[in-house]
């Protein structure tokens, strides 16, 4: 794809409407009906975006310190944890500094959470829980400034790729799982489709056999921005091109949730004739980068997050290496995450870009992608279906899905003592109805999931070579 149709999301014109929702709608309702300062910190995150590198640094280096207090006052976990390795508070006074800090693992967070937790009277806070990519199901607090800043930051991430708020969009994205209720039902549909200008298309039922009602309802929507779970775009970008469907294209293409590979990027661009931005989060914090017009690498959230790439130790990892990745999030005084390793892996080395943005630039991850479970009707689930899905399993400790057979897949989990039969009743019935009823399903309770010989768990392990996809005739899709 050419570089002029590559910048083409990054200066386009906003339209009326959608200068009146961004300018009134969404602003009013958010700050007026809900209580909310949403939008007054993404105008902030739009200014300081273009802030010097330096003066960024120091914004990071006052809230961390205040971060850092904060815990060492109100945080039990941290506090023992850092007297242990003969520190205190005044030793952390920037962001190279935090390597003297022990690192936090998931385990930690899940084991330890009443003691990482702060519990100060009239602190407001909401409930959040994630399965993550690294299979260990994790329930945290946030509190509420800082989760409505760190929306404010995805709002900047999507509109460095013209994907603001007040843009029509179409979400291929994972669906609800389970009976909603007529009521919440009702509610998620106004809130998406007339408040934000969004239809939600559900990623984990696609398949070869309905893919075209997909592409027929990007046409009859034809959206701004397209936003997309990684591999199901890329998916019905290679049905688009195999059977030559006409297709609606978007300003641009927002890919999320699983790691976005230079064959999947190029195929996209292909289908849709639109350029592709990679994002790059998690449920514990939000967007963490995204990619700006230039496509140099994922610009941080730096006002809001500090991220690191270290070693097994906890150190630096040299520039061009390969490490894990620790963040820590300045704002949320809830449940603090320090150092936290969120189970992904990226090549060290922070950049700079052309763009002129202050934010630095994270490379490149390269730990995350899901894989997905090829089926006998045609599908091809994706494995963000299962972190979905059993994020909201509460006694499930850690999980793995492992496929060895096109009609066969064995879901093992480690379970504490609040698991009952009933819930593995309905973890089967709702992992059937994604895998398909032609599928058998066993649920094996084990005691430890193995990892790879690089130490990481794998949460979807698909060993099926899919089956050469059929020739279809050519069709046209309204």
């Amino acid at each position: 794809m050419s570089s002029d149709v590559r910048c083409q999301a990054a200066t386009y014109s906003p339209s009326l409407v959608e200068r009146f929702y961004r300018g009134i709608v969404l602003p009013g309702f958010d700050s007026v009906v809900k209580g909310r300062k949403t939008f007054q910190f993404a105008d902030e995150l739009n200014q300081s975006q273009w802030w010097p590198v330096e003066k960024i640094e120091e914004l990071q280096s006052r809230r961390l310190s205040s971060l850092i207090e904060f815990c060492w006052q109100h945080s039990c976990h941290y506090r023992d944890a850092w007297t242990q390795a003969g520190l205190k508070a005044s030793d952390i006074d920037s962001a190279g500094d935090l390597s003297k800090l022990p690192l936090t693992t998931r385990e930690t967070m899940r084991d330890h959470a009443s003691r990482i937790r702060t519990w100060l009277h009239g602190q407001a806070s909401v409930v959040k829980s994630t399965g993550g990519s690294s299979g260990s199901p994790l329930r945290f607090t946030i509190d509420t400034e800082a989760n409505d800043r760190r929306v404010a930051a995805a709002l900047r991430g999507y509109a460095m790729a013209g994907g603001g708020p007040g843009t029509k969009q179409v979400h291929l994205w994972g669906g609800a799982i389970g009976d909603q209720g007529p009521l919440r039902a009702a509610k998620e549909y106004v809130y998406s489709r007339w408040l934000n200008r969004r239809v939600m298309l559900d990623s984990f039922g696609l398949c070869d056999s309905n893919a075209e009602r997909f592409v027929r309802q990007i046409n009859r929507h034809r959206p701004d921005v397209l936003v997309a779970y990684t591999n199901p775009i890329d998916t019905l970008s290679r049905i688009v091109l195999e059977r030559d469907l006409s297709v609606h294209q978007p300003r641009a293409i927002i890919t999320g949730a699983e790691k976005l590979h230079v064959h999947q990027r190029q195929r996209i661009e292909e289908a849709f004739g639109a350029p592709v931005f990679e994002t790059y989060g998690s449920r514990e914090f939000t967007l963490i980068g995204a990619e700006c017009s230039e496509h140099a690498g994922l610009h941080l959230t730096s006002e809001n997050l500090i991220v690191e790439v270290v070693d097994e130790d906890g150190r630096p990892t040299p520039e061009g290496e390969e490490g894990d990745i620790a963040v820590t999030d300045l704002w949320n005084r809830s449940t603090p995450f320090v150092r936290y390793l969120i189970g992904d892996r990226a090549v060290a080395g922070l950049e700079r870009c052309p763009c002129g943005r202050g934010l630095p630039l994270l490379r490149k991850v390269v730990g995350r992608q899901l894989d997905m479970l090829p089926t006998l009707d045609g599908r091809r689930l994706p494995g963000e279906f299962f972190p979905h899905l059993i994020k909201d399993f509460v006694s499930i400790r850690q999980f793995q899905v492992v496929q060895r057979t096109i009609d066969e897949v064995v879901l093992k989990v480690i379970v504490d003592q609040r698991w009952s039969s009933e819930q593995a009743d309905r973890l089967h019935a709702l992992v059937s109805e994604g895998v398909g009823r032609t599928t058998r399903l066993r649920i094996e309770e084990v005691a430890a999931i193995p990892v790879t010989k690089q130490g990481k768990h794998r949460v979807v392990v698909s060993h099926v070579v899919e089956r050469s996809i059929p020739q279809v005739s050519r069709a046209e899709v309204a």
